[in-house]
């Protein structure tokens, strides 16, 4: 079997090329058989095959996506004078080269400039890929921009006649992408953040940076701000809260969410155990490394920090170094950031500084520097004359040996612990220094190295040789009840609401972030408030937001995703948490790449397979996983996933679709028909009810309901349909409880039970609506309602409303004292009840009904017959 792609010969039945892993079998897409790529037509069915190959591989272009985006509108100041003041042509070309300035500083932090208008630049961080910290990026890069203005302003000055500067507003939030158009270089964005963007720009003075209250939570870690007063905006109904970048922080803090409620750390006493340890050792001299490993929230910086917490600091050194998103391809970083601290230089130091804080530093260190000097200061841009024209092999070999020289020395001085976070950000030569300078560095420190699972801080063949100092800690998702000791500890009581514990378990399942950011965003958007000590749910709880820094962290990992992956991803998502295969690939536009993107997406930890048997089934690892990837579809995609899901769902278990009616009334609600989404739902709340599953069965009536009432042509064709859900639903609300809302809806539509000449309904419809008003103890009303479905059913001849009108007139009646009245009713129940011997409940009730009434008259013997 040759391969279409590369002409491999491949053995008969192959189903992927041996040389290039193309698939060799695809799906006939009437019939489900498999076929050769080759075929022409299904020798199953003899549907034609030639353009299905080919429309396996392509993929249709994206409409748009629903992303959350930091938005960066930075403005010059002294444009006017200068248009004013020169020629055109001389302004275009000082322009040129400032926007040409600024559009290096957006490519070096991986945002992308949407427009340059005028003397205003547009940026977005986070399209066409997202990172967890666009907000810093789009921070820093605005500083950049104003610096490197600053810095151009006294060549330009003299020309223009005033001093140029850059004033920039920044705001984070949802955004939608249209359509790429790459010769205009735009992304057809919309949405309020940009708006909001341009406004914070609009209220910036010279040289400051305002950014929205989204843009302050993600970014406060990194920067210092000021909080400016609340200002009211164009298009925004209350004041916004704005924030001014003061400047970066000596020392940045990774552990997220700085402000807000806070926990104590939970369920990490082992490892904490460990870590005390190593200290104990180290006083004896035996040095320890430790990788810290976790996925993102899982606590991996706040166990680090409560660890610094309860050292000495004045006996044992601590020295960190960090690892960013945004400096992934600045050679040597995480070094160059651990020996900043250590010789306490500090961004904006100007070169002369740094140049004396690096030697200065050095020769502290050490006796004899060497020529260590050259190559450690070329890593903060230093120049020195002796080595520029080295061998870059050379250059790395004497860089590698200093700053190996350097941390011996530091650990000579004093027990210290090295910390390296985020080494999964690490640039590639890092990763190489560090793995050498835990094998050769052997004077004994406690070295610190923190990631992710997709980074490996050993080679395969290493880490069988690095001996007992170095130990693994491998950090899980809390336990049950440990999530619960968290929640308790964060809002500093033991008493929490039961739809909160649900709403964060379902949710959050253990993750120390996700939870901490859940609970402080319910608080911050009033879902959660405190009242008279207590904590309560002030509304659906299930109409809180995710939180910005949990879209930045998801969203990071799904675009770093091919397209067809993270596409088959996005349709699983609109399945919902757990998805069948075989539902999946009927849906799917990608049938001959599933198989593959379900492998990477499980390697990726993104889902996993749940059960194999009776059918396979997948489930994403984290509910907020699915539900940040379905919130990136355009509501109209999903509308039509939706659809096509539940038409594959009708087909596939056509002989055992009540096991399926909620989730496909889910479906097609979601969905386009919703004529069949009144229809499951109905046969969903009747299931529910004959489980007594009360709550379910009433969401389901009602939601059936409002479907009908948005859709006018619908209500105009099925006003009889209308009357017969009311009927059905009258069951529910009678076993809730619920007689005034029984009644409120009841009366509001009885002309409209009037006007449909069906009486058999009309009279079931007055039987609910007495037996309600009888309920809430409104005999007279009752009774009027009873005597008038007696009066239907008499006149059509109809023995259940006769039945149903008469069990309910007996009690009715008993209730008013007309006694023999109530005995009468109650003979006419249980005769009807004879006539209709598969209506177990009109039995039951006439029974009833009519001992009752032989009761109230004091005719014990006939109560008890």
């Amino acid at each position: 079997m040759k391969c279409p792609k590369c002409q491999f010969g491949n053995r008969e039945g192959a189903k992927f090329c041996l040389e290039c892993g193309e698939k060799l079998e695809l799906d006939c897409p009437q019939c489900g058989k498999t076929f050769c790529i080759s075929a022409k037509f299904c020798d199953e069915c003899g549907q034609r095959l030639g353009e299905v190959a080919e429309a396996e591989t392509v993929l249709p272009e994206a409409e748009g996506e629903r992303k959350h985006v930091t938005v960066l509108f930075s403005d010059l100041s002294g444009y006017t004078t200068m248009t004013e003041k020169l020629d055109p042509e001389e302004v275009k070309e000082i322009m040129s080269r400032i926007f040409g300035e600024i559009a290096q500083v957006i490519t070096k932090y991986e945002g992308f400039i949407e427009r340059f208008v005028g003397d205003a630049v547009m940026a977005i961080f986070g399209v066409p890929k997202a990172h967890e910290d666009d907000p810093v990026r789009a921070i820093k890069a605005a500083r950049e921009i104003h610096d490197l203005v600053e810095a151009m302003s006294p060549d330009l000055e003299d020309r223009v006649g005033q001093r140029l500067s850059m004033h920039s507003g920044i705001n984070t939030g949802l955004v939608v992408t249209g359509e790429v158009d790459l010769e205009k270089g735009t992304h057809g964005l919309t949405g309020d953040t940009i708006n909001l963007a341009s406004r914070l720009q609009g209220l910036s003075k010279v040289g400051e940076i305002l950014v929205g209250s989204t843009t302050y939570r993600q970014a406060e870690g990194y920067f210092e701000f000021e909080e400016l007063e609340p200002k009211k905006v164009k298009g925004k109904s209350e004041p916004v809260q704005i924030y001014k970048m003061l400047s970066p922080k000596e020392s940045p803090v990774t552990v997220h969410r700085l402000s807000g409620l806070r926990a104590e750390i939970i369920g990490r006493k082992v490892e904490m155990i460990q870590l005390r340890e190593a200290v104990d050792k180290l006083q004896d001299g035996k040095g320890s490394i430790f990788s810290i490993c976790g996925d993102a929230g899982t606590g991996k910086s706040r166990l680090v920090e409560e660890f610094k917490a309860i050292l000495d600091l004045k006996e044992i050194q601590w020295l960190e170094g960090h690892a960013y998103a945004h400096a992934q391809n600045i050679p040597y970083f995480p070094f160059v950031d651990l020996l900043a601290r250590a010789f306490e230089i500090e961004e904006g130091d100007p070169s002369e500084e740094v140049r004396d804080k690096v030697e200065s530093g050095i020769e502290g260190l050490l006796r004899k520097t060497g020529d260590i000097v050259p190559y450690v200061g070329s890593l903060y841009g230093l120049s020195y004359p002796e080595i520029e024209k080295v061998s870059p092999e050379f250059w790395k070999s004497r860089l590698h040996d200093g700053i190996q020289s350097i941390l011996s020395a530091i650990a000579q001085k004093a027990s210290t612990v090295f910390c390296l976070e985020n080494l999964h950000w690490a640039d590639p030569s890092s990763v190489e220094l560090l793995r050498e300078a835990l094998f050769q560095v052997r004077q004994p420190a406690i070295v610190l190295c923190v990631y992710r699972p997709e980074f490996s801080l050993f080679r395969s063949h290493q880490s069988g040789t690095i001996g007992e100092m170095y130990q693994e800690i491998r950090l899980k998702d809390l336990s049950t009840s440990e999530a619960h000791d968290m929640l308790e500890s964060l809002l500093k009581t033991e008493t929490i609401p039961s739809d909160l514990k649900r709403f964060v378990q379902d949710k959050a399942e253990g993750n120390p972030l996700y939870l901490e950011e859940l609970v402080n965003s319910l608080i911050e958007s009033e879902v959660l408030a405190r009242d008279n000590g207590r904590w309560r749910v002030t509304r659906s709880i299930g109409e809180a937001e995710i939180s910005s820094t949990i879209h930045g962290i998801i969203t990071g990992r799904l675009d770093r995703l091919e397209r067809g992956t993270k596409r088959i991803l996005q349709e699983a998502s609109v399945i919902g948490r757990a998805f069948f295969y075989e539902i999946l690939k009927r849906v799917t536009e990608l049938k001959h790449e599933i198989d593959r993107c379900l492998r990477g997406l499980e390697q990726q930890d993104l889902i996993r397979a749940r059960s194999l048997q009776p059918d396979l089934e997948y489930v994403f690892k984290h509910a907020l996983t699915q539900e940040v990837v379905y919130n990136s579809l355009l509501k109209k995609e999903r509308k039509e996933i939706h659809e096509r899901i539940g038409i594959v769902m009708e087909q596939l278990f056509q002989h055992r679709l009540p096991e399926f009616y909620e989730a496909l009334a889910f479906h097609f609600s979601k969905g386009l028909s919703a004529r069949k989404a009144v229809d499951y739902l109905i046969k969903s709340a009747e299931k529910s009810a004959g489980r007594y599953a009360l709550e379910e069965s009433h969401q389901f009536f009602k939601n059936a309901f409002e479907l009908i009432g948005n859709d006018p042509d619908y209500l105009a064709e099925k006003k009889s349909f209308l009357i017969d859900l009311f009927n059905k639903w009258a069951y529910v609300f009678y076993y809730r409880g619920d007689f005034g809302g029984q009644i409120d809806l009841f009366r509001k539509y009885e002309d409209l039970a009037k006007s449909l000449g069906a009486q058999e309904r009309l009279g079931m419809y007055y039987v609910w609506l007495g037996l309600a008003l009888q309920s809430k103890e409104q005999l007279k009303d009752a009774y009027y309602y009873l005597q008038r479905s007696l009066k239907i059913g008499e006149e059509i001849e109809s023995h259940k409303v006769i039945g149903y009108a008469c069990a309910h007139l007996t009690r009715t009646c008993s209730d008013m004292g007309l006694l023999d009245e109530a005995v009468a009713y109650g003979k006419k129940a249980q005769e009807m009840s004879k006539l209709l011997p598969l209506d177990p409940d009109l039995f039951r009730l006439s029974l009833s009904a009519c001992a009752g009434a032989y009761y109230f008259r004091g005719e014990s013997k006939k109560t008890a017959e």
